[in-house]
């Protein structure tokens, strides 16, 4: 039976946090949540837990982090990234998963001080109010610069096998990993690129027309984006890797080369004979000729035509 449960980010931060608890015998399940903007699940992280003897299971929150993101009540980071919300979001669903378990407490990697928005001493007040949790959030890094937590109060957790650090600096986490016997340090960080300015471009267009969904957030990550028109936009594959992704993900209009010696482009949204059009021109631009033969395919119906390519400033112009 697990007696903690545990957010897994897969940064060293919440790695470090899983370890210190486990050094005191109590069993964890660490759960990996997937938003949809940060990295999945990896055989080093398996691994990882093998070595140290928890658990790992993935739980899929993106459509409920869309719809945090589209709105977050307590705003953005410096970027698109809504810090507070998603952790309260995060928290809600362990709560859920820790009752199911009855486990008795929540652990998170969180540092004191270390990122001005969303590890302050009042933000983790707020969260724990919002998410009804009281002192039931053990931060192992930081818990002897916290109040006592339940699982603290009543011995289930030796307060003095904690740590009391502050601040961005990582050289404390460091010296505990390598106390620990970690020889491949994880980064910092899960790595969200809602935290990436020219990420955030895209994204934030996404939403601007109200197109941000499930099969369009999995277009982020692929190709050269523009916006064609407002109800209309173009993603350029870069390569053939990217091109055989799109065509495996992307249900609806697509163009690529009559020869094939060019890029797949996927038309997203409402779109007119005038915005495939448009986005023939950009295929021939990154097809790297001035006229081109372009196949223009929905479903079972397909046709070719002949179009000339847009030129280098139309390019930049929609360019997200």
């Amino acid at each position: 039976m697990y007696k903690a449960i545990a957010l897994y980010s897969g940064g060293l931060d919440s790695l470090l946090s899983i370890i210190i608890v486990r050094k005191q015998s109590i069993e964890v399940l660490a759960l990996k949540f997937i938003t949809g903007f940060n990295s999945p699940l990896k055989e080093q992280d398996i691994a990882v837990a093998k070595r140290f003897g928890f658990e790992i299971e993935e739980i899929d929150i993106r459509e409920k982090f869309i719809e945090v993101l589209k709105r977050p009540k307590f705003g953005y980071g410096k970027n698109l990234n809504p810090c507070i919300d998603c952790k309260i979001l995060m928290l809600k669903e362990t709560k859920k998963i820790m009752l199911r378990h009855n486990a008795s407490f929540i652990i998170t990697g969180e540092v004191l001080g270390q990122r001005p928005m969303s590890q302050r001493r009042e933000i983790f007040e707020l969260m724990q109010k919002e998410t009804e949790l009281e002192d039931l959030i053990l931060r192992p890094l930081s818990a002897k610069l916290l109040p006592l937590t339940k699982p603290e109060k009543e011995g289930v957790v030796d307060r003095t096998q904690l740590f009391a650090i502050w601040g961005r600096t990582r050289k404390p986490q460091m010296a505990i990993a390598k106390e620990f016997g970690l020889k491949e340090i994880p980064q910092p960080a899960g790595g969200c690129l809602l935290t990436d300015p020219t990420f955030c471009k895209r994204v934030k267009d996404l939403i601007e027309h109200n197109e941000l969904n499930l099969q369009n957030v999995e277009l982020l990550r692929l190709g050269r984006h523009f916006r064609i028109s407002e109800r209309c936009k173009a993603i350029v594959g870069r390569n053939k890797e990217e091109n055989e992704v799109i065509i495996k993900i992307f249900k609806g209009l697509t163009l690529y080369p009559a020869d094939f010696k060019g890029p797949v482009v996927a038309v997203v949204g409402q779109y007119t004979e005038k915005d495939i059009d448009y986005a023939s021109k950009i295929c021939v631009y990154y097809c790297k000729k001035d006229m081109a033969e372009i196949v223009i395919k929905e479903d079972s119906t397909e046709y070719k035509k002949i179009y000339s390519a847009l030129s280098m400033q139309e390019i930049i112009k929609c360019r997200l």
